[in-house]
């Protein structure tokens, strides 16, 4: 399941028709600042990416902190908060690095990765190796690698008792 993706204008016409007393000036000021902070990569407690409708609304958080489900369904977020693409502006190639500076994970073009802007999904969150250090790398490497995917499927997933 995934968002259904929607222009920030769409979503105040569908929202002030379902509720005609919310004020349009607050609700238009609202979103443009969740979304201007979902653009800056602020993060939600748990490590994702906030959900800039509710964000607008609750504070910023994600979906699933939000909501308690663990991903959405027939839920709106706005079209440019869906596909936030990977900027390689700034960052480094290995074959620009010292050898002796190289650690980390990178790309198959390559390219730096950074672990801290990689989605955590709702699903992690409930798993016996969340936070494990034993199985970071693998949780990292299985997240990066389905980081366009619209469903998320871990094969390590144990639920936390």
């Amino acid at each position: 399941m995934a968002f259904i993706p929607t222009s920030i204008n769409d979503y105040i016409k569908k929202h002030l028709k379902n509720n005609p007393d919310e004020n349009e000036i607050d609700l238009r000021k609202s979103l443009n600042n969740a979304l201007s902070y979902y653009k800056n990569g602020l993060k939600c407690n748990c490590g994702n990416d906030i959900w800039v409708i509710g964000s607008a609304v609750v504070g910023y958080s994600c979906f699933t902190c939000i909501t308690g489900e663990g991903s959405p369904s027939d839920d709106y977020e706005i079209d440019l908060a869906i596909n936030k693409s990977e900027n390689k502006k700034g960052r480094r190639h290995i074959d620009d690095m010292d050898p002796r500076e190289i650690a980390g994970f990178f790309d198959d073009d390559g390219y730096e990765i950074n672990t801290e802007l990689i989605k955590k999904p709702g699903l992690c969150l409930t798993c016996i190796h969340d936070n494990d250090p034993g199985e970071e790398i693998l949780c990292t490497m299985t997240r990066y690698d389905q980081k366009d995917d619209k469903e998320f499927k871990c094969f390590a997933y144990r639920k936390r008792e």
